[in-house]
């Protein structure tokens, strides 16, 4: 028992399976609360809830004209039909990006990419610094130059209800075993499959039917595009819960549709529960059901108004990871066990995606017989400022230690430890606001935020027309801060908790360049089976370039 070393601070990962739970059920009606009192804010910034139009009330989409080129990623609204005009001359035109489309719009095609360029530098106190076998952090914090994205995109339409998306991420470290073994490199670049998908629009009471590998429905900011993230990374808990070492993609197929406009819409996905980046599962098991609902009782995009209020849930069986590997090669040699690990790294990462990120709050590899998920979200605008908050649980049934951990060995119970369910936890929540005044875009198809667009864009030049003087113009300019929690203590697995605190500044140069500025102070609440103490505080400073095409 750690309780003794509790003192004058009261921490989960110091007071016991009691103690522990009780701090994680406070964490939890802490973080409903914030939800609740940011719906009730956001309900107030807004004017009165409007009632939803009777579907007659709302117009049918246009049909596109001959010089509408459709984008590549979202095309899921219906057209009139029209005779399928193969053979025809695609038109060529630059929306934020290159696009070719027939003049019917029942073909069209896009090519993209995007390319995000990190540094950043940390600070930590005793605690986080110490070796990993004494509790602190593993690998060891440093400072790092990377690329965090490098992706190549294309997408479009064939024969007017099929669309497609094929994507792949060339900065990625991450290997097949990553969870068994965190720390483990791998040969060298691994392209990691993202968007791979076909799907058919407008079926009769299914709506879209999408397949391949794809963003499983759960949560708002899993569901959104890196692209355009109001902070350098998301939220401790797209690492732990919502997209762990698959970067939140899977093989499956997922129906969606929407009703009232977009304005209530629904998402039911089944899915392989994969533990690696490259659509890739070895066994018959690990099946994962997945649902989103989502309804905006105020939208009003031509004002900046929105309210959104989305619920989502997963239940799934354990992947299959190895017990052991050949350092050597890197290839399995010891049975396949069913496992899950929690983990997160920091607010701002020391490097691509891999093992070189250093691992801020980590449960080890457990088994165990099913997991459950549950996710709440609530999303405010009031034209320039915009707040955001979810609220994440995990239920782990028939949960015990592995031991076979290497960066974990003797951080945690030993192997075979029984313990029961496993309840972790976490949640976020943010607030921006455009200096500039413009507001953050509302991705009806997707139940997400979209992408923002400067009132104008940045640029500096002599005015010949004015006698040569400098002309600026400043582009879009956003604050934003966001406090971010995540609890992995239960009982004896004692994970850690971290509570974060994010304060950046985003400069938008166009629609399609970005520069991130964040500073993050994260106290990491960790004491490993041995009583060691890695507690203690971690600055990062970060700025990235992001551009897409």
């Amino acid at each position: 028992m750690r309780s003794d070393r509790a003192g004058s601070r009261h921490r989960c990962s110091h007071a016991g399976r009691a103690d522990a739970a009780a701090c994680c059920r406070s964490g939890q009606g802490a973080l409903l609360l914030v939800l609740v009192a940011v719906a009730t804010a956001a309900a107030a910034l807004c004017p009165a809830v409007e009632p939803l139009p009777p579907p007659e009330a709302i117009p049918p989409p246009a049909s596109p004209a001959a010089n509408v080129v459709l984008p590549v990623e979202v095309l899921e609204e219906p057209f009139a039909p029209v005779a399928i005009s193969e053979g025809a001359a695609l038109r060529a035109t630059w929306g934020d990006g290159l696009r070719l489309a027939s003049p019917a719009g029942d073909f069209a095609f896009g090519i993209g990419g995007r390319v995000q360029l990190d540094a950043s530098g940390f600070t930590a106190g005793p605690g986080p610094a110490l070796p990993p076998v004494a509790g602190g952090l593993n690998p060891r914090l440093a400072g790092a130059a990377n690329f965090r994205r490098a992706r190549l995109r294309a997408g479009g339409r064939l024969y007017h209800v099929c669309d497609w998306a094929s994507e792949f991420d060339f900065a990625n470290q991450m290997t097949d075993y990553n969870v068994s073994f965190p720390t483990l490199a791998g040969p060298g670049v691994l392209p990691a499959m993202k968007d791979m998908w076909l799907q058919i629009r407008d079926l009769p009471v299914l709506g879209t039917l999408r397949i391949g590998n794809q963003k499983d429905p759960y949560g708002l900011e899993h569901v959104g595009d890196s692209r355009w993230l109001t902070f350098m990374e998301r939220s401790f808990n797209q690492d732990a819960f919502e997209g762990p070492f698959n970067d939140g993609y899977l093989p499956g197929l997922q129906l969606f549709d929407h009703a009232r406009g977009g304005r209530l819409a629904w998402y039911l996905g089944e899915f392989k529960n994969t533990a690696n980046p490259f659509g890739f599962a070895n066994s018959s098991g690990g099946s994962q059901t997945v649902g989103r609902l989502v309804v905006l009782p105020i939208y009003r995009p031509e004002e900046g108004r929105l309210l959104h209020l989305g619920i989502s849930g997963r239940t799934m069986g354990l992947a299959e990871v190895p017990s052991r590997i050949d350092p050597a090669t890197g290839n399995p040699v010891g049975p396949m066990i069913r496992g899950v690990r929690f983990r997160s790294r920091g607010d701002i990462r020391n490097g691509p995606p891999g093992p070189l990120n250093s691992i801020y709050a980590d449960a080890g590899l457990l088994t165990g017989d099913w997991q459950n998920m549950l996710g709440l979200e609530v999303a405010g605008l009031a034209g320039p400022v915009s707040l955001q908050a979810e609220y994440f649980g995990s239920w782990l049934y028939g949960g015990e230690t592995t031991g076979i951990d290497p960066i974990n060995s003797g951080l945690q119970p030993p192997p075979g430890t029984p313990l029961g369910t496993v309840f972790f936890q976490g949640g976020y929540l943010e607030a921006a606001w455009f200096l500039t005044g413009e507001w953050r875009n509302y991705d009806l198809g997707l139940s997400r935020f979209g992408r923002p667009l400067p009132r104008s864009n940045f640029y500096r030049a002599r005015d010949p027309h004015r006698g040569g003087r400098i002309e600026t113009n400043p582009g879009a300019w956003q604050l934003a801060v966001r406090y971010n929690y995540l609890c992995l203590d239960d009982g004896e697995v004692q994970g850690g908790v971290l509570n974060g605190m994010t304060i950046g500044l985003n400069w938008l140069l166009n629609p399609n360049a970005r520069v991130y500025l964040n500073y993050d102070f994260t106290y990491r609440d960790f004491v490993n089976a041995a009583g060691a103490d890695g507690s203690g505080g971690i600055n990062g400073f970060g700025t990235r370039l992001a551009f897409d095409f």
